[in-house]
């Protein structure tokens, strides 16, 4: 174990007295945040950045036109079912007031028949 004595004494061979030694420099030097960044590259990065935006909003423009044509065809395709069902219910209800008509007309001429005998 070294005593405090032997720890001090680089200090106090190079004549520092009570100032503390300067700090060894043991790795890389720190990077200086402040620095400016280099023009050309914050623009290239801006540009970039413009150019993936306008790139996603055509993508997201298009998936939402193909959705909203997807839509559009079945609301086109469920509008003419829901006509054509109209449709024929309406000729079922025709098929059926002509039906009980006939029915009526029948019934008339077969009192008519029965009278006669």
């Amino acid at each position: 174990m070294l005593s405090p004595l032997a720890l001090s004494a680089p200090n106090a061979a190079a004549g520092a007295g009570n100032s503390p030694a300067p700090a060894a420099s043991t790795g890389p030097a720190p990077l200086d945040v402040t620095a400016d960044p280099v023009p050309d590259t914050a623009a290239t990065l801006a540009d970039e950045l413009a150019r993936r935006t306008a790139l996603m909003l055509v993508e997201t423009n298009g998936q939402q036109e193909e959705a909203q044509a997807r839509l559009d065809r079945m609301r086109s395709a469920f509008d003419g079912a829901q006509q054509e069902r109209a449709e024929l219910l309406r000729e079922m209800d025709v098929l059926r007031d002509m039906a009980l008509e006939q029915q009526k007309r029948d019934d008339e001429v077969l009192k008519k028949w029965i009278a006669l005998i």
